[in-house]
């Protein structure tokens, strides 16, 4: 406002004078005419004067100092405050603003670097997630290719399995039946693998799996597919042969391959195979029906003894139909309790007293009648249902044995059947100890029969478990004597008490010499190791004397009695005391 005020006050007193100056001239208009007019040009040039040194100067250095500032960018300069009072206030409130400016700046640039620190963080995060994601999707790719080659090929043989050979073998069977082509399904089992496993561990029986695997492949076509089904099974797609015949080759291959020894570290040993062939279209048209003829044609080559071929037939069908059919009776028959023992004595040709009685199962089944052991234990070896069957027949003998004891009748011992599986893959020492326990019967009155072919399929293993049933005060016979291959140097380990001839060497004597040597024989060699013997099948008087003269100890067969069932035994124990025997003493 001072400004201003000077401005108008400087301005009124020229213009005053001014005025002043031009009454009088108008007054002495002629004279001073031309000097009113160069008062007035000296007035308006004063007065443009008098603005341009007061407000236009000051405003232009006020404005160039402030466009500086701006042009420059730069906040922190600051306005000249100088000059007139209105000049300097004006430089304030500009200066003022420029602290606004420069505040706000400042916080805006510590924003900016916050954010920039923020999107340089983010994007940091964001390549190390990128990564992170290419990483798991590489590892998704890999786990992917994995499953799919897990769920398409065996993990140790790296043959297909069995779901992708049933995927080639279905697209296989679509083409066969557009061209009419003729197929052939191989199916394989390795005979006795197990005994590989459990003598020489797991890791060396893949290594056997894997060389028979290789083998395999050689003796095929490229067109032809070999498949891992598991375990030792293996399965083989011919494609497109021209005749039935064609499969025989193929097969005698692989069982010549397999058969070549095979070396693991100091261990050599040759393998055989059974194997089961069936042909499309002739045995089947379904995946389903080709691959069960052809385990039905392969278990048909394991029960002829292994290491041979078969082909499918419409009669091994009936047979497997029957074969399951009866396994569902037998399973029915242990739930139903159909099972009952027969007992056939054993005379004492020294005395012709019962020495003891033989347990022999029978199944009456509410199905099929009273059905022979030869039909149905095979099955019950094969099912694993015999240990089941096993130890009821043992406990009820036991059981039986002791109940004629209360009874009043002259203890007597009870000989009972052990499968082979029984033996082997149970506890049998400790099962026995706690039948025994159970019946309340004397381990003494009891005699446990183990097959020659039985003893002899791990002789270690054997000698073990014989000590440990004989330690028990149980009698161990070998059943079967003279049928396997024991040798004379492991029958003297064995804690044998009883040595039974086979009946097929019973058979015909005295008239067959060479049975009658053999029998002869074992006789001789069973009193040598201090065992006594028993001759099972006598039929005929003629052999009673023969073993009587031969000094047999102990008979047993139809010729002496059938086997009996529990109620009509006890009537045998009543006249074992009149049976008439012919004399015995040679």
């Amino acid at each position: 406002m001072k400004l201003c005020s000077k401005i108008m006050t400087g301005v009124s007193l020229i213009w005053t004078c001014c005025l002043l100056l031009i009454w009088v001239a108008i007054e002495l208009s002629h004279y001073f005419l031309p000097l009113l007019i160069a008062l007035i040009v000296l007035s308006t040039l004063l007065t443009f004067w008098c603005i341009h040194f007061l407000i236009v100067k000051n405003f232009k250095k006020l404005s160039a100092e402030l466009s500086e500032a701006l042009a420059k960018n730069d906040f922190t300069q600051r306005l000249t405050e100088t000059g007139p009072d209105e000049f300097v206030f004006l430089s304030k409130q500009f200066n003022k603003m420029l602290d606004i400016l420069e505040a706000f700046h400042k916080k805006s640039i510590t924003r900016s670097d916050e954010q920039i620190k923020k999107l340089q963080q983010s994007n940091i995060e964001l390549k190390r997630e990128i990564e992170e994601h290419k990483l798991i999707k590489n590892e998704l790719i890999s786990h992917k290719e994995h499953l799919i080659k897990l769920a398409h090929y065996d993990n140790l043989t790296s043959l297909p399995n069995r779901v992708f050979f049933n995927e080639m073998l279905n697209k296989t069977l679509k083409h066969a039946s557009r061209h009419k082509n003729m197929m052939g399904i191989l199916f394989i089992d390795i005979d006795r693998f197990k005994n590989i496993n459990d003598a020489l561990g797991y890791p060396k029986g893949d290594w056997v799996l894997q060389e028979i695997a290789n083998r395999f492949s050689t003796v095929l076509r490229a067109s032809d597919i070999l498949a891992r089904l598991g375990g030792d099974e293996f399965i083989i797609l011919l494609n497109d042969i021209g005749h039935t015949k064609f499969a025989s080759p193929v097969a005698e291959k692989l069982l010549q391959i397999c058969s070549e020894p095979i070396k693991i570290e100091h261990h050599e040993f040759s393998l055989t195979a059974s194997i089961g062939i069936s042909i499309y279209p002739n045995d089947g048209i379904s995946l389903e029906d080709l691959q069960r003829n052809a385990d039905i044609a392969m278990y048909n080559s394991k029960h002829a003894g292994g290491g041979v071929f078969q082909y499918f037939t419409k009669k091994m069908n009936i047979e497997a139909h029957e074969h399951i059919k009866m396994e569902a009776a037998l399973r029915r028959a242990i739930s139903n309790n159909e099972f009952v023992l027969y007992y056939q004595p054993k005379l004492n040709l020294k005395d012709g007293s019962i020495e003891s009685v033989e347990a022999l199962i029978r199944w009456e089944s509410s199905e099929l009648g009273l059905v022979n052991p030869s039909q149905f234990i095979p099955l019950a070896e094969e099912t694993g249902l015999i240990m089941q069957i096993g130890e009821w027949a043992l406990r009820e003998a036991c059981r039986a044995n002791k109940a004629w004891q209360t009874e009043g009748y002259q203890p007597i011992c009870v000989a009972v059947n052990l499968s082979p599986k029984q033996f082997y893959h149970q506890d049998i020492a400790q099962l026995v100890v706690s039948v025994l326990d159970e019946t309340g019967l004397d381990a003494k009155y009891l005699e446990l029969e183990i097959t020659e072919t039985a003893v002899m399929d791990n002789v270690e293993s054997t000698i073990k478990k014989l000590n440990d049933i004989k330690e028990r005060g149980v009698r161990i016979s070998v059943d079967d004597f003279g049928t396997g291959y024991t040798s004379i140097n492991y029958l003297k380990k064995f804690p044998v008490n009883i040595l039974k001839i086979d009946q097929s060497f019973i058979k015909n004597i005295p008239s067959n010499q060479n049975n009658t040597a053999i029998t002869s024989a074992v006789i001789a060699l069973a009193h040598i190791l201090g065992m006594k013997v028993v001759a099972e099948g006598v039929e005929t008087a003629e052999q009673l004397l023969y073993l009587a003269d031969n000094n047999c100890d102990i008979v047993q067969g139809y010729y002496l009695s059938r086997p009996l069932p529990e109620q009509k035994i006890v009537l045998q124990f009543q006249k074992a005391e009149h049976l008439e025997i012919l004399p015995f003493s040679p």
